[in-house]
């Protein structure tokens, strides 16, 4: 336990080297443990928890076969119900994390795979809102990161330039048992193309790099990796849409090609938690005494996004009333306009009569 918190304030610090190493020499003193007390069933519940904590060890140092020995042997005993439930859900995570391992396709510099996992997928299938809602998101991602890397002022308005999206293509891999995979590979205008600049693999590079610190609540380092607001807004805020939303979709998985090897991203928490830990990043001033936290659900009548500064919606309630809402730029073309004219629930803070948008979703996804 005590080589697992020294792991974890390594990956803090972002000392991945030493969070490895650190990682499986814990790993090594918890199996050892846990295979001494397999055959003793007497010894419940400590068996079971020493071979769910050495099981969680395998599966982030990327031994899944290891992992599943320890689960199996430990439902192979008699683990509290609790327990066992804990040790039937890390299963699943060894068979998304296996699913991630993309066998039998090859993933090209400037392609990214991602998986879904959770009750709305099966053999093959996926429902088709928690899918076509991510995968767009995923396609904008792409497109966002590749303009920002290309020196480009945000575009509040209006569609990519025809070079850039001519070169993101979108195409579907073969569904594997128990997830839904999808395919994204993001081409190089040979305007673009740069002596020691590849487009492709740096967009990539960058994509997944925000995605992980948004998930390692790396919040200092995302603002220096992304110093521009509007991008770096409207980055969160799709990472944010991409994350899972419970039991339905309970991990989103990226696999991707760069610098010949393979990279795996997972978001595993739950789309409240990430908002909780980027908070601050929010295009918000300091919080007050005469400011509070409101929600207001109602239909999305009108998006404004004249103002160069920020645009301003307007929410209609139940009860007919108007919300007049302001828009931090970065959200208003990708997260705000797609739910015109839809039910939605909105997450802001009022100073005054004025209302800074927090968040915002669909009304049918907030229980």
């Amino acid at each position: 336990m005590a080589l697992a918190d020294l792991a974890d304030q390594a990956k803090r610090s972002g000392n991945i080297d030493e969070y490895e190493k650190l990682n499986r020499e814990a790993l090594q003193y918890e199996s050892s443990a846990a295979w001494q007390v397999v055959g003793d069933i007497s010894f419940e519940p400590s068996r079971s928890v020493l071979l769910r904590s050495a099981a969680t060890l395998a599966i982030e140092c990327g031994e899944l076969r290891d992992a599943e020995r320890l689960i199996g042997a430990a439902l192979g005993g008699e683990p509290p119900s609790e327990i066992a439930d804990e040790l039937r859900d890390l299963l699943e995570d060894v068979y998304f994390y296996r699913h991630l391992e993309v066998k039998g396709i090859t993933l090209n510099p400037g392609e990214v795979q991602m998986v879904l996992e959770g009750k709305a997928v099966g053999f093959g299938i996926a429902r088709s809102d928690a899918f076509i809602q991510r995968v767009r998101d995923l396609e904008t991602l792409l497109c966002r990161t590749a303009e920002r890397r290309l020196g480009l002022e945000f575009r509040e308005a209006g569609r990519p330039k025809k070079s850039i999206a001519d070169n993101l293509e979108l195409y579907l891999s073969v569904p594997r048992a128990a997830s839904f995979a999808v395919t994204l590979r993001l081409g190089q205008s040979p305007q673009y193309v740069l002596p020691g600049m590849d487009l492709t693999t740096e967009t990539m590079r960058d994509l997944l790099d925000g995605i992980s610190m948004v998930v390692d609540g790396d919040l200092d380092k995302l603002e220096r990796s992304i110093p521009d607001e509007s991008y770096r807004i409207n980055f969160i805020s799709l990472v944010e849409r991409l994350a899972p939303d419970g039991e339905d979709i309970r991990t989103v998985g990226f696999t991707a090609a760069t610098d010949q090897q393979e990279r795996v991203v997972a978001l595993t928490a739950p789309k409240k938690e990430l908002r909780e830990r980027i908070q601050h990043l929010r295009h918000m001033k300091p919080p007050e005494k005469t400011t509070e936290l409101i929600e207001i659900r109602g239909v999305l009548l009108e998006a404004n996004a004249k103002k160069r500064k920020e645009g301003v919606i307007e929410v209609v309630d139940s009860q007919s009333n108007s919300h007049k809402i302001f828009v931090p730029r970065g959200m208003m073309s990708d997260i705000v306009k797609p739910m015109f004219e839809e039910e939605v629930v909105v997450v802001g803070v009022r100073r005054g009569n004025r209302i800074d948008l927090q968040s915002i979703d669909p009304a049918e996804l907030v229980s």
